[in-house]
């Protein structure tokens, strides 16, 4: 019987340690964090970030046909905010990637919340959505489009639900 106290202090005193000292959040691609300047994201993927568009207040850049973790990008798009730091990631990729990245997202967040979509006038589209409790990463097939992986860091934490 008193080795049955010692067990619940060590389990509290394992949930107050992982409390006090959290990992650290990788946004998406290992390495990579949400509130990372421009210049490190572009130092982590190895490549040269251009702005969308020519108007200086844009925090949205791009780099096109790159290849990440042996994958070909046809389009990579960041939002970085100057005082926030990196705030979303958006990748393209043709269809024929599409299943292994999504066996790869399955495999490593378990499986996504899926959904048919039909819009009155054009072509449907699939989305899968997974919330890893640090960011929400949306996938989305359309007929005419490039296959798109979305992610940005989670609002809500799942512990208060």
């Amino acid at each position: 019987m008193t080795k049955q106290p010692y067990s619940h202090i060590l389990g509290i005193f394992l949930a107050l340690l992982v409390q006090i000292y959290p990992l650290p959040a990788f946004a998406c691609v290992e390495g990579l964090s949400w509130g990372m300047s421009l210049s490190n994201v572009e130092k982590h993927l190895g490549v040269s970030l251009v702005p969308v568009s020519k108007d200086s207040r844009s925090d949205i850049y791009e780099v096109s046909d790159f290849k990440m973790s042996g994958v070909p990008v046809i389009n990579l798009r960041v939002q970085v905010p100057e005082q926030n730091g990196l705030k979303q990631l958006a990748y393209e990729m043709d269809y024929e990637n599409m299943t292994e990245v999504l066996a790869g997202l399955r495999h490593r967040f378990g499986p996504p919340v899926g959904t048919s979509i039909e819009v009155k006038g054009e072509s449907p589209q699939q989305q899968w959505v997974w919330h890893t409790g640090e960011d929400v990463i949306t996938a989305i097939k359309r007929e005419q489009s490039p296959f798109v992986l979305s992610y940005r860091p989670s609002l809500l934490d799942p512990s208060f639900l």
